[in-house]
């Protein structure tokens, strides 16, 4: 009896419930595989064989692929909380080549009432951030060869991002790292947020250097112990900005969600000030939960609220070092937080092909 009513309940729920990505997978479209990062994805130095391979088969997609030059039309520098700590949109003085938290220059053609407008109404022409950018607050320290990453060329054979620079943050002092990256097709799986750094630890009987002084984040040496402290972990904070193709009702931004590794069960996390563990040179990744607007959780499918994304979306994601308390080296630049998840053929945006 039991398993009867549980059969009709489980048939009248996939009849009644509205349509989802479980059912709406069987139609026509095709999917790819894809990748996106902050200016031209072929030319990141983190691009492998895998990576090479989704280049090869993306075609114009993937060579047209920088929108560094192109407008968001959103205005969104946030106070970001890095351990409880709030730390202001300032203006980061100085970094040669990358782009402050506070005065980030605007992008596009121009507007009514603005040179540099994107948004314009009967009074005042609104400036417009790029679509893509690598920005950086909280450390004067200038860019510089990094430690980690001495590729002379990624897997496709690209040196446009060679040598690489990263910017520095010491132990004992924090700061925030921050990418916007476009997603060039409309995303039909959880994205993963990919992120590649360079963490040291200090020695007092080894040189520096990501083969004599690798580190972990949260670990940390005490006398002759050796202790994990949670406070001490880099955090990580990712919202979607809403672009030219957004869902209906998709017109502010919003928090996106964090799948529990290795145990995918019911528990969804906001990915807003959410510590996470990070080894030397090795890639971590942090599996983002799949908007679905009006989505529910039970029974099909376990999707975040908010609102499905489209391509020409943005993701944004802020990486932040914890003052005082950080026991590390830090080295991040431009290429190393990039995005990876299965796309919908045929709902591409173009950006540009230079390498920024």
């Amino acid at each position: 009896m039991i398993k009867k009513l549980m059969t009709w309940f489980f048939g009248a729920a996939l009849i009644a419930l509205p349509a989802t990505a479980l059912v709406s997978t069987a139609h026509a479209s095709c999917y790819v595989p894809e990748f996106d990062a902050v200016g031209l994805d072929s030319a990141n130095i983190f691009v492998d064989k895998v990576l090479a391979e989704i280049v090869a088969n993306g075609g114009s997609l993937e060579t047209s692929s920088n929108f560094t030059t192109y407008s968001s039309g959103v205005i969104y520098n946030p106070w970001i909380s890095v351990q409880g700590m709030s730390y202001p949109d300032a203006a980061q003085p100085g970094v040669a080549g990358l782009l402050p938290f506070g005065n980030l220059p605007p992008a596009g053609g121009a507007g009514v009432g603005g040179k540099y407008a994107c948004v314009a109404s009967n009074y005042a022409a609104i400036p417009c951030q790029p679509a893509e950018f690598f920005a950086v607050a909280g450390t004067n320290y200038q860019s510089q060869l990094d430690p980690c990453f001495t590729f002379t060329c990624n897997a496709l054979g690209s040196t446009c991002h060679f040598p690489y620079k990263s910017v520095f943050t010491p132990e004992r002092s924090g700061a925030i790292y921050r990418w916007r990256i476009v997603l060039q097709e409309k995303p039909t799986s959880d994205i993963n947020i990919n992120i590649e750094d360079c963490v040291l630890t200090e020695s007092l009987n080894c040189p520096t250097g990501i083969f004599a002084t690798p580190g972990e984040t949260g670990f940390f040496n005490v006398g002759p112990y050796l202790l994990f402290w949670q406070q001490t972990l880099p955090t990580i904070t990712a919202v979607a900005i809403p672009g030219p193709n957004a869902s209906l009702g998709f017109n502010c931004i919003q928090q996106l969600y964090a799948r529990t590794q290795p145990q995918a069960n019911c528990m969804l996390y906001p990915v807003c000030d959410l510590p996470f563990v990070s080894t030397a040179l090795f890639d971590e990744s942090i599996v983002v939960a799949m908007p679905q607007t009006c989505a529910s959780p039970f029974p099909v499918g376990n999707f975040a609220s908010g609102f499905t994304l489209s391509s020409g979306d943005m993701i944004d994601v802020s990486i932040g070092i914890p003052e005082t308390t950080n026991p590390n080296d830090y080295y991040f630049g431009a290429d190393n937080v990039f995005l990876k998840y299965i796309g919908m053929a045929g709902t591409g945006v173009i950006g540009g092909t230079s390498c920024p």
